[in-house]
């Protein structure tokens, strides 16, 4: 079966969760999606890595035309539900790997470390970050959201600690509701953004959570 689907002008993380949606049914072999920006496009791109399926996405001028296949032979085999269950890299674990935790995530819901002073809680958050990554510390993915995006603006003092951490494997994200609230849009890189459904899948299946 296949399905084709209009998801130009949903907030995030709607499209992701309406495609998902459609994926979950295993009847379901190929899903195509219209979004209207690159950021949905890579949002996609990360949901289809993480079910293990074929993915490809095509400018159409004013919107992108995203396609997902789940190969008929492997629809519903045993194998294809063991690989499911494996998180790929660059992608958050599929629900389906609720009994096999991931590592550990760092949550960043703010710009600042700890209620201090504003400027020395802001000073406070590079250091912790510059000492994490010194220490030897690779956590699965930094997570960013709310007015913690901040973080990842070039012109902020922990923008280059986190492309540190980018260059060495690690997950550097934004949720990307935060990055357009804060104005943010065209200064973050757009595969460092991502959903509120991607953080939900990375923080549900790690083994720890650090929220400093």
């Amino acid at each position: 079966m296949e399905k084709t689907v209009d998801l130009r002008g949903l907030i995030c993380p709607e499209p992701v969760l309406r495609t998902k949606k459609l994926l979950d049914d295993a009847s379901v072999l190929k899903v195509e999606a219209l979004v209207e920006s690159e950021v949905n496009v890579n949002n996609l791109e990360r949901l289809a890595r993480s079910m293990k399926l074929q993915f490809n996405a095509a400018d159409e001028d004013n919107h992108y035309r995203v396609t997902i296949v789940r190969s008929s032979s492997e629809a519903g085999s045993p194998q294809a539900v063991v690989d499911a269950a494996q998180p790929a890299h660059g992608a958050p674990p599929h629900e389906g790997a609720d009994k096999a935790s991931v590592g550990t995530v760092v949550l960043l819901a703010r710009d600042k470390f700890g209620d201090g002073d504003a400027d020395f809680s802001n000073s406070l958050m590079s250091v912790f970050l510059q000492t994490m990554l010194q220490s030897g510390h690779r956590p699965r993915a930094i997570l960013m959201a709310n007015s913690g995006v901040k973080l990842l603006d070039p012109d902020s003092s922990t923008y280059k600690v986190l492309q540190d951490y980018k260059s060495e494997g690690v997950e550097v994200l934004a949720c990307g509701l935060c990055v357009e609230y804060y104005g943010l849009k065209q200064k973050i890189p757009v595969e460092q953004i991502t959903n509120m459904f991607a953080i939900c899948e990375f923080i549900m299946t790690a083994d720890k959570v650090v929220q400093p």
